[in-house]
């Protein structure tokens, strides 16, 4: 009699006999290495973005300056590194996550 139970032993049987899909290596070393690309990606476009609006800001901040009209003044240019630095927190948060949660390993 062929029920489920008997079923899923027989695909558990095939699976564990044929060593293509037994073994893990091949697809779970790819995966880790796409996730470490995605995090690095993570850090460099953060990076890059974050590095942008803060010389934007300074820039902002020495025309207002030069020009006399202050516009633009050194609070500003503070407030957007406190910016910059909460969105890079935030994506360091989220990577050490993803490193616990995603991986299991708290490395």
């Amino acid at each position: 009699m062929l029920n489920i139970k008997n079923v899923t032993r027989l695909i558990g049987l095939v699976v564990c006999i044929l060593p293509v899909f037994a073994m893990a290596d091949g697809w779970d070393t790819t995966l880790v290495t796409t996730g470490r690309t995605i995090r690095i990606g993570m850090y460099t476009v953060a990076g890059t973005c974050g590095l942008i609006t803060i010389v934007w800001s300074g820039g902002q901040w020495m025309f207002a300056r030069a020009t006399g009209d202050h516009s633009h003044s050194f609070m500003d240019y503070v407030k957007q590194i406190a910016v910059v630095g909460c969105v890079g927190a935030g994506i360091g948060l989220g990577a050490w996550a993803w490193q616990i949660f995603g991986t299991g390993n708290p490395t």
